[in-house]
């Protein structure tokens, strides 16, 4: 991630030179700086920055930019990524896996689940693994415990999801310890 930031941030420089329009983002940094940004066209930044996060994923989930569509899931799990977990929780200061998984669907697909592991559960239609989609809700079994973890499937093997240890992350059910863990995934009854 470090190494695509700098590219952007120049591709951000060439683009502001060519940008117009009336809505401008304000400077940030100071000349120089990696962080400076000149005038830029509002709509033009937030392509850019869409594109870098579609390319930045893409790689994560070892696919083609061009195979994620769903630019708002993207978005909120960039937004995400690395809150630090909390039971109970369901803020930026702190989020646990089913406060996570409901504020996904709340705000990337308008859907409102429960709150806890086990009630997301009793709302999904099941399917087998290899027919899950982009944005499927799966569950773990964590300690002993049945569908105890949620998270939602990606791409290729991924996963979003609140880690008791990492916090918000992606991980991959192809590691030995996701792949025992997984009990089931589906879509939400609608």
């Amino acid at each position: 991630m470090k190494n695509v930031k700098p590219k952007l941030y120049v591709l951000i420089l060439l683009i502001s030179f060519s940008a117009c329009g009336t809505k401008k983002i304000a400077s940030t940094g100071y000349p120089g700086s990696s962080g400076y940004v000149t005038e830029l066209n509002a709509k033009t930044y937030a392509t850019v920055k869409d594109k870098y996060i579609l390319g930045f994923y893409a790689q994560e989930l070892g696919i083609n930019e061009k195979d994620l569509k769903d630019i708002s899931l993207y978005r909120f799990i960039d937004e995400w990524m690395g809150v630090p977990y909390r039971i109970g929780g369901n803020s930026k200061s702190g989020i646990d896996c089913s406060g996570l998984t409901n504020l996904l669907y709340r705000n990337v697909y308008q859907v409102a689940i429960p709150r806890t592991t086990s009630q997301i559960y009793n709302k999904i239609s099941t399917k087998p693994y290899t027919n899950l989609n982009e944005g499927d809700i799966v569950f773990m079994n964590y300690d002993g415990k049945k569908n105890s973890h949620v998270g939602i499937y990606l791409r290729n093997g991924r996963f979003f999801h609140a880690s008791t240890s990492k916090g918000v992350m992606i991980s991959d059910f192809n590691q030995p310890w996701y792949k025992k863990a997984y009990s089931v995934g589906g879509e939400v009854k609608r």
